[in-house]
């Protein structure tokens, strides 16, 4: 008998942990035709930019000086000056090497990129989370020296995987290079009309 009910007990304490354990998921906006984005100068990564969700956030670039030259494997190839381009990733990573939770923009240069871009003063700024820090980079050591690319790390606190959303609503990321501003805005953005 007193078996019986140790094992009442045991699974009701079990079955009230596991349930109250469970966090309820926000609601998530849906995602925004592109057509509408690019009427309003917002490009995605692409059309399911939010399939990565709560892994990956990219942010949307804002091509507000008609810089965009192309989506260029995960980066946005971009303008840079009057004779090159430069190629920028940003977003939000729950994992990106020793990194987690973490605002992340990538900088490098493309194929077509002459400028030695280490030489250049390079600053990220979040709207609501400040000032990136410049970090060591992961990855192929090759592709980063080649390409010369450089990290920024913004590391954000987080109660659960889905505070993520409550952290980067209303957020843009600014990346200024040599001078020229580029913004990124945050996917949970909504068109005002």
């Amino acid at each position: 008998m007193k078996t019986k009910f140790f094992l009442i007990l045991i699974l009701s304490l079990v079955l009230s942990c596991s349930s109250s354990s469970k966090l309820l998921r926000p609601q998530i906006q849906p995602e925004i035709p592109i057509a509408e984005l690019c009427s309003k100068g917002i490009l995605p990564f692409n059309t399911n930019y939010k399939k990565s969700y709560y892994k990956i956030l990219p942010y949307l670039f804002f091509n507000e000086g008609g810089t965009f030259i192309k989506i260029h494997g995960d980066f946005y190839n971009l303008k840079f000056n009057s004779n090159s381009d430069i190629n920028i990733m940003p977003g939000f990573w729950s994992d990106y090497g020793s990194h987690q939770n973490s605002l992340i923009v990538l900088v490098s240069l493309s194929e077509t990129s002459k400028l030695p871009l280490k030489d250049i003063p390079i600053s990220v700024e979040s709207s609501k989370h400040g000032t990136f820090e410049k970090e060591k980079l992961i990855g192929n050591q090759g592709i980063n020296r080649v390409q010369q690319r450089i990290l920024f790390v913004k590391k954000l606190e987080l109660e659960n995987e889905y505070d993520v959303l409550n952290k980067i609503n209303d957020d843009v990321i600014t990346v200024t290079i040599g001078g020229q501003i580029y913004k990124f805005l945050n996917p949970e953005l909504s068109l005002d009309y």
